[in-house]
């Protein structure tokens, strides 16, 4: 029996081809025949949301730039199936990329333009799906591009340590002065605040302001008034909250975080930590066991706590903090400053060198990228 097995175009493979300059079409045109240049595809996006974000394309001849959001499918009217121009999520798109032709999709975001990827490679002999290595994205081929922090980072681990720890140092200042402001015109006190500052931490940043509001709801008093009711009173208050469920991995789903929230708060001595003075490598390591005790949460997720509330509410300046998981967004900003091959060594064990990458991606990639010449790290 004669089987025919034909290789399938996916979604995925289109973000690749969107994604990576080297094997992305030349050519591109809008829908409208306008030329498009591509001059940053965007971040690959792991969360929900567009498939990539912060891209900045030039179109027609007179290279009119924008700058926006991107959303792949194989087909135009997959965007109407998904209901894409009802979620707010999707205002900011200024693209629309599909493997297939087809009319352009009635909610697209106004002054949004679609581009047919497919027009290029479809008919192509020399083309096969197969050729693209899906394993390799979104970080073993990050975009190619001439980033003056590259070349001035790449050789020198010295140097690169020591930027990372001034942004990181930055970073916790800021986080210092923005609290100090909060504690003075609080009006439940400075425990209430500490308490709220580690439930909106444990929203994540997807579902931060829904974990605040929850705290709102349970305030720190009646969490310690009626410990056996706590992890009840919380889910009750979820309920009213809409939550940001996409890709969000089981054990992190907002019902365990917040169980886990009524043990924290209610079975170890986590209120504790608002008057802390030691940040020394054994202190660290006592406020990870108390954060991480009777799993109230993983050891990534309470040392981005000691980072972002705990360090800040004591107005310390750490020599090193214990890490946290490595986020999109810093896996991103170390590819741009260090390059493809680099040695997560360089920064994965400490906390500040992580914050100064988050520092470096929100204040400056945010800001420059793609036209790096001008940024502060290329002198």
């Amino acid at each position: 029996m004669d089987l025919e097995f034909r290789e399938t175009m996916s979604e995925r493979h289109v973000q690749a081809l969107w994604y990576d300059e080297s094997i992305r079409p030349e050519g591109l045109l809008t829908r409208r025949g306008n030329e498009v240049r591509v001059v940053d595809p965007g971040e690959w996006n792991l969360s929900a949301g567009p498939d990539f974000k912060h891209a900045v394309l030039e179109l027609g001849p007179e290279r009119r730039r924008i700058r926006g959001d991107v959303e792949v499918h194989l087909n135009p009217m997959d965007w109407e199936r998904h209901r894409h121009g009802d979620n707010p999520l999707y205002k900011n798109v200024i693209a629309h990329v599909t493997w297939n032709c087809g009319p352009e999709p009635p909610t697209l975001p106004v002054g949004a333009v679609s581009i047919w990827l497919g027009r290029h490679l479809m008919h192509d002999i020399g083309f096969s799906p197969a050729m693209v290595d899906l394993s390799a994205y979104p970080f073993a081929k990050t975009p190619i591009s001439l980033r003056p922090c590259y070349q001035r980072l790449k050789r020198d681990p010295d140097e690169a340590r020591r930027v990372l720890r001034y942004a990181g140092m930055h970073r916790l200042r800021a986080k210092s002065a923005r609290l100090k402001a909060l504690r003075l015109t609080h009006p439940e006190g400075d425990k209430e605040l500490f308490y709220r500052e580690i439930m909106n931490a444990l929203g994540y940043k997807r579902n931060s302001r829904s974990f605040s509001a929850v705290a709102r709801a349970v305030p720190l008093k009646a969490v310690l008034a009626e410990p056996d009711i706590a992890e009840a009173a919380y889910l009750a208050a979820a309920g009213f909250q809409d939550w940001q469920l996409g890709g969000v991995r089981p054990p992190n789903l907002p019902v365990n975080r917040l169980k886990g929230a009524a043990r924290l708060f209610t079975r170890t001595e986590a209120m504790d930590l608002m008057g802390i003075k030691d940040f020394s490598r054994e202190g660290c390591r006592k406020m990870l066991d108390t954060l991480t005790r009777h799993r109230c949460m993983g050891k990534g997720r309470a040392a981005a706590i000691i980072a972002n509330v705990v360090a800040p509410f004591a107005e310390a300046q750490p020599e090193w903090l214990p890490p946290e998981d490595i986020s999109a967004p810093m896996r991103l900003t170390a590819f741009r400053l260090f390059g493809r091959d680099h040695n997560p060594a360089l920064y994965s064990g400490d906390g500040v060198l992580l914050q100064g990458l988050i520092q470096i991606h929100r204040e400056l990639c945010l800001r420059w990228h793609p036209d790096c010449e001008n940024c502060s790290l290329s002198t």
